[in-house]
């Protein structure tokens, strides 16, 4: 959204061009620029993979800036810099629509999402007049995108606006966000569909997993709003559980979709944030040891292993992945990939609905498959099962946008939450509409 001044703007801009039309046009001036492009160029058949890869490029952007809110309220990662507002939000103080970060965040959260929405409504024109398998692979892929910037505002967003570019729209209100989740699904129901006609491999195991995640968080959704459940935390979804056993059906073992980034394309504003500015880190408290004199500088993990009694070697990969594929201890660069899903989250998703139904054995085998990954000693019943399931929730999914739900449904407080805090005097709270959308959408009350 754009805010009233600047609408007002944008019309008298209009007008003077209007003037211009109507007069004699200079010689020097009167030229046509043959590249020239309208909002209209993008619907071109031509374009239809530039128009994907756009929208690609704003989800990886819209989640590597909102997920750094997101978990800087948990206990993945911690405020070390200068800048207060990260604070605000490591206390858990995650309501307030004018944190200057969240509010930074979200227009990319709503330009990936519009994007999105955008491309498939264009791809689903060309198929219908030209059905090749070229433009179904990019149909399929715009629908993989609405469906992952579905899923994740479904995830973090206490509330979100569905605007459409300058137009405005009403909040869809915190009761209804679960809806959002349902979209999420029915738009991967679309891409599940389109790569599985096309035969594309890799789609169908992206779309079908993510699938997974988005009924697994659906289902989370009513663990925490209206109120979270602690006393019945775990939640068992029979699509999401078909779903994972179609990917691990599908895929091997260490197999992950991520988003990428790289100089070529664009950065993640996650990792330049932890690796090069230092306004954040892994908490250091619980999952890494770091030289307190240079906080940037991590020594080693922190994080133990329930069943090796040493550091967690989920957070070890995690780190060395994290840090460019060297030792811990260096900066890293502005590059780090962001895992979507994986073959690990599937098995957990599988792990918790076994558990939620006390078949302990079908958990210890999801649980020992997702340990041997790592080569990990399995799990026999050495600490309640509860308590492995979190702790593996933890390990094998840091960094992928699932832990402050955790924190809420199984009672986590972390312990930089202030007494007043929303986490803590209201479990359950997320993301708020902020007032970079508030103070330009006239149906959205004014920051």
């Amino acid at each position: 959204m754009t805010s009233i001044k600047t609408r007002m703007s944008w019309t008298s801009l209009a007008s003077g061009l209007a003037l211009v039309l109507v007069l004699p046009a200079c010689d020097i001036l009167d030229v046509s620029n043959p590249n020239s492009l309208t909002e209209e160029s993008i619907d071109a058949r031509a374009a239809a993979t530039a128009l994907v890869n756009g929208a690609v490029a704003a989800n990886a952007r819209a989640v590597s800036n909102v997920w750094l809110g997101y978990l800087v309220a948990t206990d993945e990662i911690v405020w070390i810099g200068s800048r207060d507002a990260w604070g605000q939000l490591d206390q858990g103080f995650v309501s307030s629509p004018a944190n200057e970060f969240t509010d930074a965040a979200f227009p990319f959260l709503a330009q990936a999402r519009w994007l999105a929405d955008r491309a498939t409504t264009t791809l689903d024109g060309h198929v219908a007049t030209t059905p090749t398998a070229a433009l179904k692979t990019d149909q399929a892929r715009a629908y993989l995108m609405a469906g992952l910037i579905y899923t994740i505002i479904g995830e973090v967003q206490e509330d979100f606006v569905f605007g459409d570019k300058q137009e405005s729209a009403p909040a869809l209100g915190p009761a209804r966000m679960s809806t959002v989740l349902d979209q999420a699904i029915q738009r991967l129901d679309k891409a599940v569909a389109i790569s599985t006609e096309i035969n594309n491999a890799e789609l169908i195991n992206r779309s079908l997993a993510l699938r997974a995640r988005a009924k697994h968080s659906r289902a989370l959704w009513d663990k925490i709003k209206p109120a979270v459940n602690t006393a019945q935390p775990l939640v068992s979804s029979a699509g999401a559980s078909a779903d994972a056993n179609a990917v691990l059906a599908r895929v091997p073992a260490n197999w992950r979709y991520q988003m990428t980034y790289s100089s070529a394309t664009l950065s993640n504003f996650m990792a330049a944030e932890i690796n090069s500015r230092g306004e954040q880190q892994f908490d250091t408290s619980n999952i890494v040891l770091v030289n307190r004199a240079a906080p940037k500088t991590i020594l080693g993990v922190r994080l133990q292993d329930p069943i090796d009694r040493t550091p967690d070697a989920r957070i070890l990969a995690f780190l060395r992945e994290w840090k460019n594929n060297t030792n811990i201890g260096v900066a890293g660069d502005i590059y780090s990939p962001l895992t979507m899903t994986s073959a690990k989250h599937m098995r957990l998703i599988l792990a918790e609905d076994e558990l939620s139904k006390g078949n302990v054995i079908g958990f210890t085998t999801h649980v020992n498959a997702v340990r041997a990954v790592d080569g990990m000693t399995g799990y026999t019943g050495q600490i309640p099962a509860i308590d492995m399931l979190k702790h593996e929730r933890r390990a094998a999914l840091f960094v992928t946008g699932v832990r402050l739900v955790d924190m809420y449904r199984f009672g986590v407080r972390d312990p930089l939450w202030h007494p007043t805090s929303d986490a803590l005097r209201k479990p359950g709270t997320l993301l708020p509409i902020t007032c970079i959308e508030a103070n330009a959408n006239p149906e959205i009350p004014d920051c």
